[in-house]
């Protein structure tokens, strides 16, 4: 261990571990300091506050990783003065040995469908490269069960790897080694800061065993039903650069004559066949994650009162490969701005936004509608998706406490309850297009003034946050975002429609005094219009 070693650097990677790198400043807790510093930040700042949003709003887990940087920023300390003594490695070997067995506990603990979902699409979280390093650690100081579910992550890697990364071949030989071995090590004796090679040993084993392998030919491929090798087709097709899904894998079961792939997605066709094959068969784009701290500071800009409920929106995009937004509930008083909030985060974030208005809806037609009516059509996220030309977009479910209650013809609420869990949405069977439809990576964000009466099956799927109540200490923020807004609308640009001049702030300071954001814009309108009506108005 070279005791010059920086105490904050670039620690290798989980996948180079496995490959043979050595650990960074060649010692667990120099490794371990270096990669929660590198990974949390407020960590070195004692910032807990942001630290939790890091990690989801999850205080288990901030305290966890305060936990864990605490153990290794002892270790370091003690380092510095010498090589540690042998009673403190021991007690921070024993601490590794809990705090892996805890990690595993709280990672057990998230949603299942979160977890193969990203196992499927290969996002990756830096909570379970933590759990890998543990897993690491542990079976070079000789625990039996860690070396077991190291051979698994070796092949997790080697999964992971193309034919042609320079690092496959050790990663191979270390999975083969590990699994032919049955995780057994060869422990030899080492100094109290340093491992057993654990990885050396199978690696070496593992280039022995490869030497005679002999690959058999592949075998023949057999015919399949035609949705399913339309499925195959579809994802063997490169995707292009970023994320994306394959929402909809062949309309080839519709009559018509249109092939999947064909035509332009926002032009209307007379079937349903017509009308979806430029988005069948073929990987969407997903919308890929903006600059974070851009978006919360336009956001805020616009909307100075609701600081809290961005952060609470924004921080879990923290880390994911695209923007997707776990459903979202904003409760306030009327006119207090949660459709404009809503939307703007949307068109912040990239996504296209679909409003659909609940008041009043007495049907289940948002879930979509069989081809055998006249009134057939595919449900509402899926008709997003095909405007937008692509898997991630955003529904805006404005006013859900508004929908009719009469089941006669179905009720809105309870198609909404299956498209909110992910799993569903992943195979959810559209009546329109009569097959299963990827809705999985769009994101619901619903308005309500009150959710006393709504359904609780349905408001334990969101989040709900409230939204306060705008202040006049805010005026002259929401006046300019205001104005603003009206410019687009009107296409007018800032040299014909400027922002309100201190005296008509002033005018509408004597009518608004906080409150309803709709009766603010009102006043804003009314001011905007009264340049033209001249001062004797």
């Amino acid at each position: 261990m070279d005791q010059n070693t920086p105490a904050f650097g670039v620690p290798p990677t989980l996948r180079a571990l496995l490959a043979g790198a050595p650990l960074y400043g060649e010692s667990v807790h120099r490794d371990l300091y270096a990669y929660l510093a590198l990974t949390w930040p407020p960590l070195v700042v004692g910032d807990r506050l942001g630290l939790h949003r890091m990690v989801g709003d999850s205080w288990p887990m901030a305290e966890y990783l305060n936990g864990a940087w605490a153990a290794a920023a002892r270790l370091l300390d003690a380092s510095r003065c010498g090589r540690p003594g042998r009673g403190a490695m021991r007690t921070f070997h024993t601490q590794l040995a809990a705090m892996r067995a805890e990690l595993g506990r709280l990672l057990d603990l998230r949603p299942a469908f979160d977890i193969e979902f990203d196992r499927n699409y290969g996002f990756s979280d830096p909570l379970d490269e933590l759990y890998g390093r543990m897993t690491f650690y542990c079976a070079g100081l000789g625990e039996a069960g860690s070396t077991q579910d190291l051979i698994g992550l070796a092949w997790d890697a080697v999964r992971g790897a193309g034919p042609g990364d320079d690092d496959m071949p050790d990663l191979l030989a270390t999975a083969v080694g590990g699994t032919i071995l049955q995780g057994d090590v060869r422990v030899q004796w080492h100094p109290e800061h340093a491992l057993t090679d654990v990885v050396g040993q199978w690696r070496s084993h593992g280039r022995v065993a490869l030497r005679g392998a002999v690959v058999p030919p592949a075998a023949p491929v057999r015919s399949l039903p035609a949705l399913a090798q339309a499925i195959i087709e579809a994802r063997r097709e490169p995707a292009g650069d970023g994320p994306s899904i394959l929402v909809l894998a062949s309309v080839e079961h519709l009559p018509g004559t249109a092939k999947a792939g064909e035509g332009k997605p926002g032009v209307t066709a007379s079937t349903a066949r017509g009308e979806y094959a430029p988005v069948a068969g073929r990987n969407l784009p997903l919308v890929v994650v903006p600059d974070l701290a851009r978006v919360k500071r336009r956001l805020v800009r616009e909307f100075p009162d609701c600081e809290r409920i961005v952060d609470a929106i924004l921080a879990p995009l923290a880390g994911r490969s695209f923007a997707w937004l776990s459903p979202v509930l904003l409760r306030g008083a009327p006119g207090s701005g949660k459709s404009r909030l809503a939307r703007r985060i949307g068109e912040e974030l990239g996504l296209a936004v679909t409003v659909y208005g609940c008041g009043a809806v007495a049907d289940g037609a948002f879930i979509g509608t069989s081809r055998q009516w006249s009134t057939g059509r595919a449900c509402v996220p899926l008709q997003a998706i095909k405007r937008a030309g692509a898997a991630s977009v955003l529904v805006i479910l404005d006013e859900i406490s508004r929908a009719g209650t009469r089941t006669d013809n179905g009720r809105l609420t309870d198609g909404v309850l299956a498209l909110l869990e992910r799993e569903t949405a992943r195979a959810f069977h559209d009546p329109y297009l009569e097959c299963a439809v990827d809705l999985s990576a769009v994101s619901y964000v619903a308005t309500a003034n009150d959710t006393t009466d709504l359904d609780p099956a349905l408001l334990s799927r969101f989040r709900v946050l409230d939204m306060p109540r705008p202040t006049v200490a805010s005026l002259p923020i929401l006046a300019r975002s205001l104005v603003a807004e009206i410019r687009r609308e009107r296409g007018l640009n800032e040299m014909w429609l400027p922002d309100l001049t201190p005296g008509e702030l002033e005018l509408v300071a004597e009518h608004w005094r906080g409150g309803s954001v709709r009766t603010l814009q009102a006043l804003v309108e009314c001011a905007l219009d009264g340049r033209h009506a001249g001062p004797a108005n």
